[in-house]
């Protein structure tokens, strides 16, 4: 592999510039390939980075098989991350893909067969993860700190104006990429799975729609409760709720020795066990390796692909040297029991999760 990595962006959107500026913020990593579906945004992410090299191609396709990329990094909308992902796997790159991973079970599992058989690195992008609250929880409940686990909890409410489903249509509709679940709730049910280490089984959810108060505008799926059995008996309940109120985010783990709980986006901790009068807070400012950002999003983006280089350079296909960046695989078990939780909606039962 050349010494300088060269990098192909798709998508020049929120999550296509967060990707950019994560890549560029690395030592010899060069982003010189863009597309967007909108040419002018684009030319405007270009022109912003202002680098002599980079080209901004007018296909996709011929991005991945004339731009001579070793990485491929897809912040795509949805509907068009499966295509993009299998193509440049032909074509031997690494790829990195944003979450949700596809629009659907079927399309996920066939990413993942193929990213079996690839001789590149893959990876999903649930950069929550790195968020500095829920790595210190991580390693705190693989050291054992809460005991057994009994009790996992997430309450998301989503501040979001018309203006964010407008620029974003597929989030309003369930049938797009699971609409708001596959925007949001992927997230929780990846940061559930990575604290704990345990797979859900089963779950019986209600789903309903919202409105928006600015112009009546209706998101399908805006607002839902599930309550999953995870392996070993353990329980977890999970809300989502798309407001233009309140905007909190919530996560608690309970163990039989403790409860850990992070209160906001990923910057505090708060850890009590039974003895303690009151629980042990714990702030982490979002910053990075190199340099104080002050962007908590931008920070997670930029681990997360600090650790997806790394295991590129290495050509660490399983992963084994990053074992928290998120693979194909953990994007297919979200679609899954998202696509067991619609069902479970429909017919209003428990529904188990293949």
């Amino acid at each position: 592999m050349a010494q300088v990595l060269r990098v192909g962006v798709l998508g020049a959107g929120w999550a296509g510039t967060g990707h950019t500026a994560a890549f560029r913020h690395l030592p010899d990593v060069e982003v010189c390939a863009l597309w967007s579906r909108s040419s002018d945004r684009a030319d405007a992410l270009a022109s912003a980075l202002d680098s002599p090299t980079l080209q901004v191609y007018q296909e996709w396709e011929e991005l991945i098989t004339r731009g001579g990329c070793d990485v491929i990094s897809i912040a795509t909308p949805p509907m068009l991350r499966s295509a993009p992902f299998l193509l440049a796997l032909e074509y031997g790159c690494h790829v990195l893909v944003e979450k949700p991973m596809s629009v659907g079970v079927g399309e996920a599992a066939d990413m993942v067969a193929a990213a079996e058989r690839a001789s590149t690195v893959t990876a999903c992008c649930f950069n929550w993860r790195y968020a500095p609250a829920l790595q210190a929880a991580k390693w705190m409940i693989l050291d054992g700190a809460l005991g057994e686990i009994r009790d996992v909890r997430t309450e998301w409410f989503a501040r979001l104006s018309s203006d964010f489903f407008h620029a974003r249509p597929w989030s309003a509709n369930m049938d797009v990429a699971n609409g708001s679940l596959g925007e949001g709730l992927a997230h929780d049910l990846d940061k559930v799975r990575f604290l704990t280490g345990l797979e859900f089984l089963k779950i019986a959810s209600v789903i309903t729609p919202i409105m928006i108060k600015q112009d009546s505008y209706r998101v399908d799926g805006g607002r839902s409760v599930h309550l999953a059995e995870l392996t070993g008996g353990v329980l977890a309940q999970l809300g989502l709720a798309v407001t233009a109120g309140l905007n909190q985010w919530r996560l608690t783990v309970v163990g039989d020795e403790g409860s850990l709980t992070v209160p906001d986006e990923g910057t505090t901790l708060l850890r009590q066990r039974h003895d303690d009068a009151e629980p042990l807070v714990v702030d982490f400012p979002p910053s990075d390796e190199e340099g104080d950002s002050g962007d908590l999003l931008q920070c997670t983006w930029n681990a997360l692909i600090a650790d997806f280089v790394g295991a590129v350079r290495d050509n660490d296909q399983t992963l084994h040297n990053q074992p928290d960046l998120p693979t194909l695989t953990d994007g297919l078990r979200t679609e899954q029991v998202i696509a067991a939780a619609r069902q479970s909606n429909t017919e209003r039962r428990w529904v188990d999760i293949g």
